[in-house]
């Protein structure tokens, strides 16, 4: 018997409802955990659980912003991406490429995103990692869609998508002529609707789901 997609929806929507992961929820109801600040060649972050940690700045690093909300918080510099989670009470790295432009970052309760003119960054305040998608040669990140549990960037190439909890990042390719009809909310979930389809991406969701028009 055939389900309806919209039947389906709501079947995901109540799932990422009810399986709402315990160390992200808290986030979301009690505000900033993590407090960052400068010293002159370090960056110090403390969380009510970890006391003062620090993590040294290198020689004519410069430090471009900053940033916390709930659970964890980002430091930018000219050569690497700073994280510190209060779930990991750890500073973690990445490092950026000679001459990589920042472009935009976005601090939200579980996790925080930062584009360069060559890729995408994440970091997931659940377990302090960072994670990494490469831009192709031609692609241009067109719009940027977010909430609490996840975010959606659209490309002139593909929807890629980000979620606080699962996997790592995760895109679709858009076909030649496909074109980006609405981006919603439902209950905690993104639906990215094209001209043939629609996307479905949730914080319980490894990748996305796909529902055919």
């Amino acid at each position: 018997m055939a389900v309806s997609r919209r039947l389906l929806l709501i079947i995901l929507a109540c799932l990422q409802t009810h399986f709402l992961w315990v160390g992200i929820a808290p986030a979301l109801e009690t505000g900033t955990e993590v407090t960052l600040w400068l010293e002159s060649d370090h960056a110090v972050a403390t969380s009510p659980f970890s006391g003062r940690r620090e993590i040294r700045l290198e020689a004519q690093e410069r430090v471009i912003g900053s940033g916390a909300n709930g659970i964890n918080g980002i430091v930018v510099t000219s050569r690497r991406l700073l994280g510190f989670s209060s779930r990991s009470l750890t500073w973690t790295k990445i490092d950026l490429d000679l001459n990589e432009t920042v472009l935009e970052r976005k601090i939200l309760a579980a996790f925080s995103l930062v584009r360069t003119d060559r890729n995408l960054y994440a970091f997931r305040g659940a377990n302090g990692l960072w994670f990494e998608d490469a831009l192709g040669v031609r692609e241009q990140v067109t719009r940027f869609h977010s909430n609490d549990y996840g975010a959606v960037f659209i490309t002139n190439e593909r929807i890629i998508g980000f979620t606080s909890l699962l996997g790592s990042f995760s895109s679709k390719p858009l076909d030649v002529h496909e074109r980006i009809v609405e981006i919603t909310n439902d209950n905690g979930l993104i639906l990215v609707s094209t001209s043939r389809r629609t996307l479905v991406l949730g914080s319980r969701l490894s990748g996305w789901e796909e529902f055919s028009e």
